[in-house]
C-alpha cells in the first residue's frame, strides 16, 4: 500500500487489520463493517488534499507572492465541485 493512501485510510477511520493470523492475505482494511460515515471522511480528505495541492502547485508556477493571483480561487473552484464548499462560504 502507497503511504498516503494508508494515511488517509487511517485518518477516515477505518478498521485496519494488524498482524493478525486470521486476517485475508494482502488485506490492509477490514471490510466486515459498514463504513459509511468513513467513506464520506475518506473522500473529503481525498478532496482537501487534492485542492491543496491545486493551490500550493499554482503558487509555486505563479512565482507570484500574493496567494490571490487565482489559487485560492481555483481550491474553491475544486471544493465547491466536489461539494466541500458551499456557495455562502
Amino acid at each position: 500500500m502507497k503511504p498516503k493512501f494508508i494515511e488517509l485510510v487511517d485518518k477516515a477511520g477505518f478498521a485496519i487489520w494488524d498482524d493478525e493470523e486470521w486476517r485475508p492475505k494482502d488485506a490492509f482494511v477490514d471490510w466486515s463493517s459498514n463504513y459509511d460515515k468513513e467513506l464520506e471522511n475518506f473522500y473529503e480528505l481525498i478532496v482537501s488534499e487534492c485542492a491543496s495541492l491545486v493551490r500550493e502547485y499554482t503558487l509555486r508556477k505563479s512565482g507570484v507572492e500574493n496567494p490571490y493571483t487565482g489559487a485560492v480561487f481555483i481550491e474553491e473552484e475544486v471544493l465547491k465541485h466536489f461539494g466541500q464548499l458551499r456557495l455562502d462560504d
